[in-house]
């Protein structure tokens, strides 16, 4: 089974449907293999997200996801590249030496399948002068970067001069052809004819037919009647030329022929044919009502009604969608429930009969891939999705194959859009889509949404790790990694409740570094650090899951200790003692690292009517009494490791 990539943009609108329709069927009839790379640059529309330059790079990623080493052959439909993305696509397919085939439009660099544009277009022109006896025409052109721009103008200019009409480069209005253009346009034809001593020509000639409703509306909203004052006439056959009023005249690029004909013509270059000359294909003429062939009188309002019922309908269902995408998502409480989320709601009026949301290492990194991440294989993960009606389970494949190998093998069709935040990459999106009476836009925000969706689960998750490192730092004594005063008192009101509950005894243990500064002197700060750090070392073994500790700062420790007992905090302070000897030992120091303790017990009950930070500043005042009774004790002694006195008489 010969497999074959598809670059593409704009899956949904009319004109890149039909190629793909044309390109579906013969690949079920000959057994190809198809996987489209889909993206949503924009070349016409000067008000959509192509205006972002890092949405653009990102959209690129599309085209990166394979590697052509793989597959027999690459067609492009390139009706609605950006810039961006036709230098971009330029570059992928210039390293491989694999059959390129573009339909839609004419390359210099490919072999294409494309309208006959001088025989075509050149129907509409010659109808509005033959047939309704126009001489002074203007022609609404593309941008100046359109091979196709200059094709239609060379067949304007010379069924002008065929029928003995003088061509005049000044009635030509460069535009983006969109239905945007149309109030600029009529302001340029307006000034002219001004110029040229007339109110309106006979008729403009439009290069496709959104520019030419753009035209019809900019024309109505200025009281000018199509196509009683001008006659106006477009290219493409789209549908939106017969759901307005006036219907339009136009003529239709067979689309369908050109993705049927892409595919035949691939499978005999892979056989080994050489076909070196672009295939052009021509298109008919369909009169309607802006040149006057149909009458206004004359419509089929109930067919439009059921057409733009059913846009409204998907247009609607799509932002509900959305928006549901939105509110459940900010709803899941883990990352794996926020994968469901988004897996359940594709399965309702985004059309994806199919869908996978695959993401890439590193996805949660703000990556930006290279160059060389076309033939970089990496492992793909499957975190959420659905085949039919059944829900996908998580699994990962290898990206070099591009599909889970049982899609792989199967002989159905599949596109790829990229899963990505502006120029960052996440992943892809393998979807089975539907492809007719979707909104291209609608579509579009749902993705950018779903990418918005996963950069803000990553930003709240950076924000949640940043919150717990700051109060973790706000808490803990950055030198010892204890709790300092702050993370103490945070626990206290905690045992001191559950110590009312069990009747049972709350201690305070203060604890001090004895000789800190002789140390310090003798033998350097990191060496009393390191007697600090002991110190911490010794409470972390000692504890058995009753006690928090803390360094309240300088050489002072404190420990609290729920359902304690004298005797419990008598054995604490001890293991404490001996493991800090023990470390000090193995450790080959020249000097001794000794502590002075104080305990206070408070058998704490419900009649307490202090709050609770007052407790706990009587219990530590209490504490320290008694640990300064065995400080005293220790510098009478100075030299000898741990307590001169008995562990009773540091407990209260």
């Amino acid at each position: 089974m010969k497999k074959i990539a598809v670059f593409t943009s704009h899956v949904y609108e009319q004109m890149s449907g039909l190629m793909q329709k044309g390109l579906l069927d013969a690949a079920k009839r000959y057994g190809v293999k198809l996987i489209f790379f889909a993206s949503f640059g924009d070349s016409y529309s000067s008000k959509n997200y192509g205006e972002f330059s890092k949405y653009d790079e990102g959209d690129c990623v599309s085209f990166d996801i394979p590697d052509l080493n793989d597959f027999d052959g690459v067609i492009k439909i390139s009706t609605y590249f950006s810039e961006i993305i036709k230098q971009h696509l330029k570059k992928i397919l210039t390293y491989h030496d694999i059959p390129v085939i573009n339909i839609g439009s004419l390359e210099d660099d490919h072999i294409s399948i494309s309208c006959d544009e001088a025989k075509t277009y050149a129907k509409t022109v010659r109808h509005v002068i033959e047939e309704h006896g126009c001489r002074d025409i203007f022609h609404v052109a593309g941008d100046k970067i359109h091979n196709f721009t200059f094709d239609r103008i060379a067949a304007y200019r010379k069924e002008l001069e065929d029928h003995g009409i003088p061509f005049d480069e000044s009635k030509i209005f460069y535009s983006n052809l969109w239905y945007d253009c149309g109030d600029s346009a009529l302001d340029f034809i307006l000034e002219t004819c001004k110029k040229n001593g007339k109110k309106l020509p006979d008729a403009v000639c439009c290069a496709n037919d959104y520019s030419a409703i753009g035209l019809i509306n900019a024309c109505k909203a200025r009281g000018i009647s199509v196509p009683e004052d001008l006659i106006i006439t477009g290219f493409d056959a789209v549908v939106e030329s017969t759901s307005g009023f006036p219907t339009l005249t136009t003529a239709t690029q067979p689309f369908y022929r050109y993705g049927y004909m892409a595919i035949e013509t691939m499978l005999r270059i892979i056989g080994g044919e050489e076909i070196k000359d672009n295939i052009f294909v021509e298109g008919d003429l369909i009169c309607n009502q802006s040149c006057r062939c149909k009458p206004k009188s004359v419509d089929g309002i109930d067919d439009y009604r059921v057409i733009y019922t059913k846009r409204l309908d998907y247009a609607t269902g799509i932002a509900q969608s959305t928006t549901n995408l939105m509110l459940t998502v900010s709803d899941a409480g883990t990352l794996e429930d926020c994968f469901r989320a988004i897996s359940d709601n594709a399965k309702t009026d985004t059309g994806f009969k199919e869908m996978l949301l695959c993401l890439a290492p590193g996805w949660d990194k703000q990556r930006i891939v290279g160059e060389d991440f076309r033939t970089t294989d990496e492992e793909m993960t499957v975190v959420s999705g659905y085949r039919g009606d059944v829900d996908v389970p998580v699994q990962t494949f290898r990206k070099k194959n591009i599909l889970p190998q049982d899609m792989l093998e199967d002989p159905n069709p599949y596109y790829i859009f990229a899963l990505h935040h502006l120029q960052y990459y996440m992943g892809y999106l393998i979807v089975v889509p539907e492809i007719g009476f979707r909104e291209q836009k609608a579509i579009q925000s749902w993705f950018v949404d779903l990418g918005v969706i996963l950069e803000t689960r990553r930003i709240q998750r950076d924000l949640e790790l940043s919150v717990a490192r700051l109060k973790f730092l706000y808490n803990r004594d950055t030198l010892t990694d204890l709790y300092n005063r702050r993370g103490l008192e945070d626990f206290f009101k905690e045992y001191l409740d559950e110590c009312i509950r069990n009747r049972s005894g709350l201690a305070v243990i203060t604890i001090d570094m004895d000789d800190l500064k002789y140390i310090n002197d003798n033998f350097g700060h990191n060496e009393g650090d390191y007697g600090l750090k002991t110190i911490a070392y010794g409470l972390a073994r000692a504890v058995n899951g009753n006690e928090v500790c803390a360094r309240a700062g300088g050489d002072e420790f404190t420990v609290l200790a729920k359902n304690c007992t004298e005797e419990k905090a008598g054995e604490f302070i001890s293991k404490v003692r001996s493991i800090i000897e023990q470390k000090v030992m193995l450790d080959g120091k020249q000097f001794n690292v000794s502590i002075s303790c104080g305990a206070y017990i408070e058998y704490p009950d419900e009649s307490l009517k202090e709050d609770a930070h007052s407790i706990f500043e009587k219990c530590l005042k209490e504490a320290d009494k008694t640990m300064y009774k065995e400080k005293k004790l220790h510098k009478v002694g100075r030299g000898r490791n741990g307590s001169l006195t008995g562990l009773k008489d540091s407990v209260m």
